[in-house]
Protein backbone atom coordinates (compact mmCIF):
# COMPACT_ATOMS: atom_id res chain seq x y z
CA UNK A 1 0.00 0.00 0.00
CA UNK A 2 1.32 3.00 -0.91
CA UNK A 3 1.64 6.38 1.32
CA UNK A 4 -0.64 9.12 0.01
CA UNK A 5 0.50 12.75 0.68
CA UNK A 6 -1.82 15.96 -0.23
CA UNK A 7 -2.59 19.42 1.21
CA UNK A 8 -4.97 19.66 3.80
CA UNK A 9 -7.04 21.90 5.58
CA UNK A 10 -6.04 22.46 9.51
CA UNK A 11 -9.42 20.35 10.40
CA UNK A 12 -8.12 17.56 7.70
CA UNK A 13 -9.94 18.22 5.35
CA UNK A 14 -8.22 17.69 2.22
CA UNK A 15 -7.29 20.31 -0.78
CA UNK A 16 -7.56 18.57 -3.66
CA UNK A 17 -8.63 18.73 -7.58
CA UNK A 18 -10.18 16.74 -9.93
CA UNK A 19 -6.43 16.37 -11.83
CA UNK A 20 -4.42 15.52 -8.10
CA UNK A 21 -7.77 13.26 -7.41
CA UNK A 22 -6.99 11.15 -10.96
CA UNK A 23 -3.55 11.14 -10.12
CA UNK A 24 -3.93 9.63 -6.46
CA UNK A 25 -6.28 6.66 -8.28
CA UNK A 26 -3.77 5.83 -11.00
CA UNK A 27 -0.87 5.59 -8.53
CA UNK A 28 -3.40 3.38 -6.02
CA UNK A 29 -4.46 1.08 -9.19
CA UNK A 30 -0.66 0.46 -10.51
CA UNK A 31 -0.04 -0.36 -6.93
CA UNK A 32 -2.50 -2.75 -6.43
CA UNK A 33 -2.75 -4.48 -10.18
CA UNK A 34 -0.87 -2.24 -13.03
CA UNK A 35 -3.64 -4.27 -15.55
CA UNK A 36 -6.29 -2.12 -14.78
CA UNK A 37 -4.65 0.43 -16.02
CA UNK A 38 -4.05 -1.11 -19.19
CA UNK A 39 -7.19 -3.56 -20.22
CA UNK A 40 -10.79 -2.17 -19.40
CA UNK A 41 -12.17 -4.04 -16.90
CA UNK A 42 -14.51 -4.62 -13.82
CA UNK A 43 -12.34 -4.09 -10.47
CA UNK A 44 -12.42 -6.89 -8.10
CA UNK A 45 -13.49 -3.94 -5.18
CA UNK A 46 -14.45 -6.39 -2.44
CA UNK A 47 -10.37 -7.67 -2.61
CA UNK A 48 -9.35 -4.58 -2.80
CA UNK A 49 -11.14 -3.14 0.49
CA UNK A 50 -10.29 -6.31 2.06
CA UNK A 51 -7.24 -7.50 0.68
CA UNK A 52 -5.05 -4.44 -0.18
CA UNK A 53 -6.43 -1.96 2.01
CA UNK A 54 -6.63 -4.57 4.52
CA UNK A 55 -10.15 -3.46 5.94
CA UNK A 56 -13.16 -5.30 7.91
CA UNK A 57 -16.20 -5.09 5.92
CA UNK A 58 -20.04 -6.33 6.85
CA UNK A 59 -23.45 -5.70 6.45
CA UNK A 60 -25.91 -4.33 8.46
CA UNK A 61 -28.91 -2.33 8.78
CA UNK A 62 -27.43 1.60 9.25
CA UNK A 63 -31.23 3.37 9.34
CA UNK A 64 -35.27 1.94 9.22
CA UNK A 65 -35.81 3.15 5.84
CA UNK A 66 -31.93 3.10 3.91
CA UNK A 67 -31.19 6.26 4.29
CA UNK A 68 -27.98 5.53 5.01
CA UNK A 69 -25.80 3.21 2.71
CA UNK A 70 -22.36 2.93 4.45
CA UNK A 71 -20.19 3.73 6.92
CA UNK A 72 -16.32 3.97 7.47
CA UNK A 73 -14.95 3.63 11.18
CA UNK A 74 -11.45 5.36 11.57
CA UNK A 75 -11.07 4.36 15.45
CA UNK A 76 -12.01 2.07 17.81
CA UNK A 77 -15.89 2.87 19.01
CA UNK A 78 -19.29 2.46 19.68
CA UNK A 79 -21.55 3.12 16.47
CA UNK A 80 -25.43 3.27 16.26
CA UNK A 81 -27.52 0.87 13.85
CA UNK A 82 -30.73 -0.11 13.43
CA UNK A 83 -32.29 -2.81 15.02
CA UNK A 84 -35.33 -4.63 12.90
CA UNK A 85 -36.48 -6.94 15.49
CA UNK A 86 -36.67 -4.08 18.17
CA UNK A 87 -37.64 -1.58 15.75
CA UNK A 88 -35.21 0.62 17.70
CA UNK A 89 -31.78 1.75 16.99
CA UNK A 90 -28.55 -0.07 19.16
CA UNK A 91 -24.75 0.91 19.74
CA UNK A 92 -22.34 -1.39 19.12
CA UNK A 93 -18.51 -1.98 19.85
CA UNK A 94 -16.49 -2.02 16.06
CA UNK A 95 -12.79 -1.70 15.38
CA UNK A 96 -11.09 0.65 13.78
CA UNK A 97 -10.53 -0.27 9.88
CA UNK A 98 -14.24 -1.53 9.52
CA UNK A 99 -16.59 -0.51 6.61
CA UNK A 100 -20.54 -1.41 7.20
CA UNK A 101 -22.87 -1.70 3.86
CA UNK A 102 -26.36 -1.72 4.08
CA UNK A 103 -28.21 -4.75 3.80
CA UNK A 104 -30.02 -3.65 0.95
CA UNK A 105 -27.00 -4.10 -1.12
CA UNK A 106 -27.73 -7.94 -0.75
CA UNK A 107 -30.37 -7.82 -3.19
CA UNK A 108 -28.78 -9.16 -6.67
CA UNK A 109 -30.18 -6.26 -8.65
CA UNK A 110 -28.21 -3.09 -6.33
CA UNK A 111 -24.50 -5.06 -7.58
CA UNK A 112 -23.34 -1.65 -9.32
CA UNK A 113 -24.38 0.68 -6.54
CA UNK A 114 -22.91 -1.54 -4.03
CA UNK A 115 -19.71 -1.81 -6.34
CA UNK A 116 -19.45 2.03 -5.73
CA UNK A 117 -20.81 2.21 -2.28
CA UNK A 118 -17.64 0.15 -1.46
CA UNK A 119 -15.06 2.36 -3.58
CA UNK A 120 -16.80 5.69 -2.03
CA UNK A 121 -16.35 4.37 1.74
CA UNK A 122 -12.86 3.15 0.10
CA UNK A 123 -12.34 6.33 -0.70
CA UNK A 124 -13.20 8.13 2.75
CA UNK A 125 -10.20 5.69 4.56
CA UNK A 126 -7.58 6.69 2.06
CA UNK A 127 -8.35 10.14 2.22
CA UNK A 128 -10.17 11.43 5.26
CA UNK A 129 -8.23 9.98 8.38
CA UNK A 130 -6.74 13.19 9.12
CA UNK A 131 -10.72 14.56 9.49
CA UNK A 132 -12.34 12.01 11.41
CA UNK A 133 -9.77 9.55 13.27
CA UNK A 134 -7.63 10.72 16.48
CA UNK A 135 -4.56 9.53 17.52
CA UNK A 136 -5.34 6.04 18.82
CA UNK A 137 -2.40 5.93 21.25
CA UNK A 138 -3.68 8.47 23.25
CA UNK A 139 -7.06 7.03 23.89
CA UNK A 140 -8.32 3.35 24.44
CA UNK A 141 -11.17 1.80 23.28
CA UNK A 142 -12.83 2.35 26.53
CA UNK A 143 -11.59 5.94 27.40
CA UNK A 144 -14.96 7.41 26.31
CA UNK A 145 -18.15 7.39 26.35
CA UNK A 146 -20.13 5.46 23.00
CA UNK A 147 -21.61 9.04 22.52
CA UNK A 148 -18.33 11.34 22.59
CA UNK A 149 -16.28 8.86 20.18
CA UNK A 150 -17.45 9.54 16.80
CA UNK A 151 -14.46 8.80 14.28
CA UNK A 152 -16.82 7.54 11.76
CA UNK A 153 -18.67 8.46 8.55
CA UNK A 154 -21.89 8.14 7.79
CA UNK A 155 -23.12 8.04 4.37
CA UNK A 156 -26.87 8.86 3.27
CA UNK A 157 -28.21 7.76 0.03
CA UNK A 158 -27.77 11.75 -1.30
CA UNK A 159 -23.82 11.33 -0.75
CA UNK A 160 -23.03 8.51 -2.95
CA UNK A 161 -22.60 8.35 -6.62
CA UNK A 162 -24.16 11.65 -7.35
CA UNK A 163 -21.90 13.42 -5.21
CA UNK A 164 -19.45 13.36 -7.96
CA UNK A 165 -21.48 15.65 -10.49
CA UNK A 166 -19.62 18.53 -11.72
CA UNK A 167 -22.42 20.66 -11.09
CA UNK A 168 -23.04 20.05 -7.62
CA UNK A 169 -22.56 22.96 -5.72
CA UNK A 170 -19.79 22.36 -2.91
CA UNK A 171 -20.28 24.85 -0.04
CA UNK A 172 -19.55 23.21 3.46
CA UNK A 173 -16.90 20.50 4.55
CA UNK A 174 -18.79 17.74 4.51
CA UNK A 175 -20.31 18.61 0.90
CA UNK A 176 -16.19 18.88 -0.34
CA UNK A 177 -15.70 15.69 1.33
CA UNK A 178 -18.36 13.56 0.09
CA UNK A 179 -17.67 15.02 -2.88
CA UNK A 180 -14.11 14.08 -2.78
CA UNK A 181 -14.90 10.50 -1.77
CA UNK A 182 -17.11 9.98 -4.45
CA UNK A 183 -14.68 11.15 -7.50
CA UNK A 184 -11.90 8.85 -6.16
CA UNK A 185 -14.70 6.18 -6.05
CA UNK A 186 -15.65 7.13 -9.73
CA UNK A 187 -11.85 7.01 -10.73
CA UNK A 188 -10.86 4.01 -9.03
CA UNK A 189 -14.18 1.76 -10.02
CA UNK A 190 -13.55 3.70 -14.35
CA UNK A 191 -9.68 4.41 -14.30
CA UNK A 192 -9.54 7.79 -16.66
CA UNK A 193 -6.98 5.62 -19.02
CA UNK A 194 -9.11 2.66 -20.09
CA UNK A 195 -12.32 4.37 -19.90
CA UNK A 196 -11.37 7.53 -21.72
CA UNK A 197 -9.82 4.32 -24.31
CA UNK A 198 -13.53 2.43 -24.78
CA UNK A 199 -15.38 6.34 -25.16
CA UNK A 200 -12.78 7.27 -27.48
CA UNK A 201 -13.27 4.23 -30.01
CA UNK A 202 -16.66 4.48 -29.77
CA UNK A 203 -17.03 7.94 -31.01
CA UNK A 204 -14.83 7.11 -34.20
CA UNK A 205 -16.70 4.22 -35.03
CA UNK A 206 -19.79 6.73 -35.09
CA UNK A 207 -17.82 9.40 -36.67
CA UNK A 208 -17.66 11.46 -33.76
CA UNK A 209 -14.44 13.81 -34.39
CA UNK A 210 -14.25 16.56 -31.79
CA UNK A 211 -13.71 14.50 -28.83
CA UNK A 212 -17.29 14.72 -27.32
CA UNK A 213 -21.27 14.42 -28.20
CA UNK A 214 -23.25 17.40 -27.45
CA UNK A 215 -26.50 15.75 -25.84
CA UNK A 216 -29.69 17.00 -26.31
CA UNK A 217 -28.28 17.71 -30.14
CA UNK A 218 -29.68 14.70 -31.96
CA UNK A 219 -32.19 12.33 -30.66
CA UNK A 220 -30.82 9.74 -32.62
CA UNK A 221 -26.86 10.51 -31.16
CA UNK A 222 -28.85 10.81 -27.99
CA UNK A 223 -30.09 7.01 -27.61
CA UNK A 224 -26.80 6.11 -28.96
CA UNK A 225 -24.93 7.48 -26.46
CA UNK A 226 -27.11 5.80 -24.12
CA UNK A 227 -26.36 2.56 -25.20
CA UNK A 228 -22.68 3.40 -24.72
CA UNK A 229 -23.70 4.46 -21.35
CA UNK A 230 -24.98 0.94 -20.66
CA UNK A 231 -22.19 -1.04 -22.43
CA UNK A 232 -19.88 1.30 -20.09
CA UNK A 233 -21.71 0.08 -17.09
CA UNK A 234 -21.39 -3.71 -17.72
CA UNK A 235 -17.99 -3.57 -18.46
CA UNK A 236 -16.84 -1.70 -15.70
CA UNK A 237 -19.67 -3.16 -13.43
CA UNK A 238 -20.97 0.19 -12.28
CA UNK A 239 -24.73 1.75 -12.39
CA UNK A 240 -25.94 4.08 -15.40
CA UNK A 241 -25.92 6.67 -13.06
CA UNK A 242 -22.12 6.25 -12.44
CA UNK A 243 -21.14 5.83 -16.11
CA UNK A 244 -23.01 8.78 -16.77
CA UNK A 245 -21.23 11.18 -14.40
CA UNK A 246 -18.05 9.90 -15.31
CA UNK A 247 -18.53 10.82 -18.64
CA UNK A 248 -19.78 14.19 -18.20
CA UNK A 249 -17.00 15.10 -15.85
CA UNK A 250 -14.14 13.95 -18.34
CA UNK A 251 -15.92 16.03 -20.64
CA UNK A 252 -17.16 13.48 -22.88
CA UNK A 253 -20.48 14.55 -22.89
CA UNK A 254 -21.67 18.25 -22.84
CA UNK A 255 -25.72 18.90 -22.92
CA UNK A 256 -27.13 21.82 -24.85
CA UNK A 257 -29.92 23.94 -24.39
CA UNK A 258 -31.49 24.96 -21.30
CA UNK A 259 -34.82 23.18 -20.06
CA UNK A 260 -34.20 20.31 -21.81
CA UNK A 261 -33.90 16.76 -20.47
CA UNK A 262 -31.07 16.11 -18.91
CA UNK A 263 -28.23 13.43 -19.46
CA UNK A 264 -27.56 12.53 -15.85
CA UNK A 265 -31.49 12.75 -14.58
Amino acid sequence: MIKLNFKKRENGVPILSRMEIENIAERILKDYDNKILSKPNSLDIEDFVEIYLDLYMDYKDLSNNQSILGMTVFNDCYVTIYDPENNDVKDIPVREGTIFIDNSFLNSNQIGRKRFTLGHEASHWLLHKFKYGFDSNQMTFLDESPQKLVPVTKCRKDNIERSANIVRKLVSDDDWVEWQADYLASTLLMPKATFSRVVKKKFIEKGITKGYYEYNNDKNLDLWINTVVSELADIFNVSITAAKIRLKNLEFVKEKGIGKQSFID
